[in-house]
């Protein structure tokens, strides 16, 4: 149904309003609801879930896709794919996790779902971005973000800088990651999306926090967690007590730290998102690694290590390679230690991953050191002081501070009143530009509307005056027509008439002197005359009611069999007189729907005709067919026939001059006439096939009724 969500938001609305959760509304909905509503409603749930609960998140889209493949939703089934591809993710499923966007992606691209195909690409990105492969998320992503512009969806859009951000923060670009955050946070902010406010936030600090700006990470992180709702834990509430603790920890506040990694630790299994889990067991590493608690170190950042290889989460494991390192060069395990080295720096390279190279170049200067190789010390020790004057220079602290700057006052007040006023002039002036432009604009489009409309008027006027000219030219042929036909009517009916007069007149005035024989052929021919009168008027009076429409039409199914048996009866007597046969072999089992009384006049018309110009001892073959959805009957005759000209003058009014039968019947069309008119108002046709000296067959189709 078309309004489906409509009537859900609805029913929504009205349970929100009565203090239930949304979540809440939306179980008690799926109750009342039909299969295929639900899948609407499994697809909202699993959006509740989206940064609340993995587990959760991936039952309600696996229901959601199944009940939408099932009553063909695509749009549902695709963004369903989508969720559970972003769940899979998060639950360290990468490869359930790439077979989901494809399958997504796959449908997208076959139902033409534009909007839908780029949501699945942003989700390829963010899979992308996710195991630790920047450059191609980036390359991805930034096509998404085209697209989002292309469509003017500004949820995509912002979808699309949040994770570019993410990207360029992973390869140590934090200038590029702050402007892509605070972009982001300007666009949530003006579409009034709170929670996206409260994760942009959290981003931003993290920024901070990677560019060792640690008292401004810390403001935006107990900022998320003051506006967040700890009744219901979200990832972002769980991330900002993560990060506050890598903001101690880097602080060299490591018990402090350990206090909110262990509160960050439960929040994250209770939203089963392992990929945040490994996270905070790396944090609960390094901080016990600081403060000598070797053993627990080493256990947390190996459960780490599971993880990101489970995840295939290349930064994080490039962090804990570190670590590990560390901690087998303390406990001289250096064959282990240079092992966890190269493959950390192994894993940098490949995926342009820079923001921790400084901690691996250090790491790796320790280990030569330790070993007594102090040449290759050094040489690792002056690439971490190079690429620490690479990132933290002047001028990047000095961009950065202005980022932010514009970030908190969203526009620059400018200083200079001079430049002020000389803005302002432009601007009047621009102004004053721009109002005689419109006002030109006005003013054409105005001329163009009046011209258009005036030319509009003279074409409706010359259309309605060859309209009427063509309606009077025909009224006028049709009036000359009738006339016609009316004194062709007028002359066919004073000849029996005339005859009826006469022989009644030489009956009346002779009869006593007439013999038998002499006053029975006299009184035949009296009632032939009689019966052509009757037959005349009778054809003439039905033709006058459908002209005047007073003739109502009536479909029914019939047995078109049986109608042309009950037609023959009463013109077998005429065809005795004239030993004519009439074979009818029409035996079809398929109904027609017609008028009964409009169809029976057409049979008897164009049998009697056949009689009339069929010679003594002559034979009328009545036969049927059914093709292509009509029913075709034919009534053929070895009599007189007929020319190609008669033929062509069959069916017009005024037009057919009557042809005296075999025994000198005579007629004036008007029959054929009526069987037309009787034939196209049920929906058929009728014509003629003639040979001189040969006979005629007249054919009529009508509609096959469908089978009840």
């Amino acid at each position: 149904m078309k309004h489906r969500p409509l009537l859900i938001f609805f029913l929504l609305l009205t349970q929100f309003c009565f203090g239930q959760s949304k979540t809440d509304s939306l179980q008690s909905l799926l109750k009342k609801s039909d299969e295929k509503n639900q899948a609407y409603l499994y697809f909202l749930l699993a959006k509740e879930m989206l940064y609340k609960d993995t587990h959760q998140l991936i039952a309600y889209s696996k229901k959601a896709d199944s009940l939408a493949e099932h009553y063909q939703i695509d749009s549902i089934q695709v963004n369903a794919l989508n969720y559970l591809s972003y769940a899979a993710i998060n639950a360290g499923r990468l490869d359930e996790a790439i077979a989901y966007n494809k399958k997504a992606t796959d449908i997208s691209e076959s139902k033409n779902l534009n909007n839908e195909k780029a949501l699945s690409n942003y989700y390829r990105g963010y899979i992308l971005y996710a195991t630790g492969q920047p450059d191609s998320s980036l390359k991805v992503l930034n096509q998404v973000y085209e697209k989002g512009m292309q469509f003017k969806d500004l949820s995509l859009q912002l979808k699309c800088l949040n994770t570019i951000a993410a990207n360029y923060l992973t390869q140590g670009k934090y200038k590029d990651a702050l402007e892509k955050f605070t972009r982001a946070y300007h666009l949530a902010d003006s579409l009034v999306m709170k929670d996206k406010l409260i994760n942009l936030s959290l981003n931003i600090g993290t920024t901070f926090l990677y560019n060792e700006e640690l008292d401004k990470a810390l403001e935006y992180f107990e900022k998320v967690i003051s506006i967040s709702d700890t009744a219901n834990v979200t990832i972002a509430y769980a991330s900002a007590l993560n990060n506050i603790g890598a903001c101690y920890s880097r602080m060299g506040k490591h018990k402090k730290a350990l206090t909110y990694f262990d509160k960050a630790l439960p929040a994250y299994i209770k939203l089963n998102n392992n990929y945040q889990i490994a996270q905070v067991y790396t944090n609960l590493g390094q901080s016990n690694y600081f403060i000598d608690n070797v053993e627990l170190a080493s256990k947390y950042l190996k459960n780490a290590i599971n993880l990101n290889r489970k995840n295939q989460s290349q930064n994080q494991l490039i962090v804990n390679l570190i670590l590990l390192a560390k901690l087998n060069i303390e406990d001289s395990n250096f064959r282990e230690a240079k092992y966890n080295l190269d493959e950390a720096l192994g894993l940098a390279n490949e995926y342009n991953i820079n923001y921790n190279k400084g901690d691996l170049y250090q790491t790796y200067s320790y280990y030569y050191s330790e070993r007594k190789q102090f040449e290759q010390a050094l040489e690792y020790k002056q690439k971490e002081l190079n690429l620490k004057d690479s990132i933290f220079n002047e001028s990047r602290q000095q961009q950065i501070s202005e980022l932010q700057t514009k970030f908190e006052t969203k526009q620059k007040q400018i200083e200079n009143e001079s430049l002020r006023k000389d803005i302002s002039l432009n601007r009047l002036q621009i102004e004053k530009q721009n109002q005689v432009r419109d006002l030109l604009i006005v003013i054409t489009l105005i001329v163009i509307g009046l011209i258009f409309i005036l030319l509009n008027r003279a074409r409706l006027k010359k259309k309605s005056h060859q309209i009427i000219e063509a309606q009077k030219s025909e009224l006028e042929i049709l009036n000359k027509t009738k006339d016609k036909f009316f004194s062709i009517i007028a002359h066919d009916l004073r000849s029996p008439f005339n005859a009826l007069i006469g022989l009644s007149n030489l009956l009346s005035s002779s009869y006593d002197h007439l013999s038998d024989e002499e006053r029975k052929n006299f009184i035949h021919d009296l009632n032939t005359a009689s019966e052509s009168a009757f037959s005349l008027l009778d054809n003439l009076l039905t033709w006058a009611r459908v002209q005047q429409d007073s003739l109502k039409i009536q479909k029914q199914k019939e047995d078109i069999s049986l109608l042309i048996k009950e037609s023959i009866e009463p013109l077998e007597a005429t065809a005795k007189l004239k030993n004519i046969s009439i074979e009818n072999t029409v035996n079809l089992k398929s109904k027609v729907l017609i008028d009964m009384f409009m169809i029976k006049t057409l049979m008897v018309n164009l049998i009697n005709n056949a009689l009339k110009f069929t010679n003594e001892g002559g034979s009328i073959k009545i036969s049927g067919e059914e093709k292509g959805g009509k029913t075709i009957i034919s009534i053929s005759d070895n009599g007189v026939g007929m020319s190609q000209e008669q033929m062509n003058q069959l069916f017009k009014l005024g037009k057919n001059k009557s042809t005296l039968g075999t025994n000198n019947e005579t007629g004036t069309g008007l029959g054929l006439i009526l069987c037309q008119e009787f034939i196209e108002k049920n929906d058929g046709q009728i014509w003629v096939e003639s040979k001189e000296g040969e006979g005629s067959t007249f054919r009529f189709s009508l509609v096959t009724a469908s089978p009840d």
